[in-house]
């Protein structure tokens, strides 16, 4: 079931998702990286975060998203449990993306994947997202979805 992020009762299980999931790709490119549960908090505040609980009531997995100045909605992070990948929960949220931004009248979903990242990358490729732009300075390649 997909539902909104409850602060008190996910944020901790989102944080260990990005600690486990996206951060150790994040210090590839930037080894002192220093991102603590604050930080993560501070830029789901700033997201719709949305949170899939296949298990029952925890998250296994989520997404968060915001609204650019260009009208194009940003996948700001999204990460499964591994314990959960393969059974359609990343492609549940990438369609609550879709939804949203067409609610929001964008046209194009955007976001950013890290090069070493190619599970992701082929994940994304396969929702028919494709390479607009990589930037070598933070090893991470822009994906882009426009919308009909």
């Amino acid at each position: 079931m997909l539902r909104k992020r409850i602060p008190r009762q996910d944020d901790g299980i989102i944080y260990g998702l990005v600690e486990k999931l996206l951060l150790p790709f994040a210090r590839q490119t930037v080894p002192d990286l220093r991102v603590g549960r604050t930080d993560i908090i501070k830029r789901l505040k700033s997201c719709d975060t949305y949170v899939d609980t296949a298990a029952g009531r925890l998250p296994v997995g989520f997404i968060a998203l915001r609204v650019d100045r260009d009208k194009r909605l940003s996948v700001d992070m999204l990460a499964v449990n591994p314990k959960f990948q393969g059974r359609g929960i990343g492609t549940h949220l990438m369609r609550q993306a879709e939804r949203t931004a067409g609610e929001r009248g964008c046209r194009e979903v955007v976001l950013w994947v890290d090069d070493a990242n190619t599970q992701a990358q082929t994940f994304y490729v396969r929702k028919g997202y494709d390479t607009v732009h990589y930037d070598a300075r933070l090893r991470c390649y822009m994906m882009m979805k426009r919308l009909g």
